[in-house]
């Protein structure tokens, strides 16, 4: 569990005496113990992965199987589209719930549109692949299972009219965990590229005080009961980053047939966008138990 409404994780006496400084040691620990088990040696693409918390990978699969693989995933989009057109306002402020249909479901962050549909056999095949399931491990020391890809269509909304909560700076969870782009489509800068500050993945002295200080932030809002301040998925300010010894944010428009791979327990966000714009890829979150010793 993540979350501080959680009546353990947000506990007030077992916070002060270091319960969630503890979890995020611990967690890292077992991350690189898992780790250690499944993979061993690393290429370029991996070490950078490693080292900086996030890779883009251009020209990932063989342009046969990248061609099958586009038509597929255009397709799907189309039969989405003709069942169910896409909504344009979201209902309610911030995390919207999700509407389910027959092909997948329609959810909104803020002004966002997220639309996940069921993959077909090309698409479903994909997280099989030898070169990505060992990126997957290196993130979390497991591999990923392939029920939890999707083709996914992110439609930008007006920013103005409904803000949307992902294109503020954040990290996912209190331990490593994996999301992945493989992108169908070129993602250019008006498009809302994926933004990752690199390095901030690593569990620093400076990223341990920060983390303990959001967590008491944490408590102290489920004692007032400001659920928004509750969250487990930590914000920061752009203007936090050099204190932690951190540089700037990267934005990161890429090619079509780009995988990209991120640590989300590094700082990352949704890049702004021009309304009426989208993006499509496949698309993953890998977040296994964090405190299971075996990898796999």
């Amino acid at each position: 569990m993540k979350v501080f409404s959680d009546p353990w994780v947000g506990h007030p006496k077992l916070n002060r005496l270091g319960m969630h400084r503890k979890r995020v040691k611990a967690a890292q620990a077992v991350s690189r113990f898992r780790r250690a088990q499944s993979v061993h040696g690393f290429n370029s693409d991996e070490q950078h992965l490693l080292d900086q918390g996030f890779v883009a990978i251009e020209n990932f699969l063989p342009d046969a199987e990248f061609a099958a693989l586009r038509d597929e995933c255009h397709a799907s989009v189309e039969a989405a589209k003709a069942a169910k057109p896409l909504p344009e306002k979201p209902e309610v402020w911030g995390f919207g719930d999700s509407d389910r249909y027959d092909w997948g479901f329609d959810r909104f962050d803020g002004s966002t549109l997220n639309r996940f549909i069921k993959p077909g056999p090309h698409a479903a095949a994909f997280p099989r692949n030898r070169r990505f399931k060992r990126l997957a491990r290196i993130v979390t020391g497991k591999a990923m299972s392939p029920r939890r890809n999707w083709i996914y269509q992110t439609a930008n909304g007006d920013e103005s009219d409904i803000p949307d909560q992902q294109r503020e700076f954040h990290r996912d969870t209190f331990f490593n965990a994996m999301k992945y782009w493989f992108f169908i489509d070129p993602v250019r800068e008006e498009d809302g590229p994926f933004v990752y500050v690199p390095g901030s993945h690593k569990l620093t002295p400076e990223r341990l005080a920060w983390e303990e200080r959001k967590a008491d932030a944490a408590v102290e809002a489920r004692i007032q009961q400001n659920r928004r301040g509750m969250t487990g998925s930590f914000r920061i300010e752009e203007d936090e980053f050099a204190a932690l010894g951190l540089p700037q944010p990267q934005t990161y428009p890429v090619p079509e047939n780009t995988l990209v791979v991120a640590n989300v327990f590094g700082f990352h966000r949704r890049g702004d966008a021009v309304p009426g714009t989208d993006r499509l890829s496949l698309y993953g979150n890998h977040r296994p138990q964090p405190f299971i010793p075996f990898g796999s």
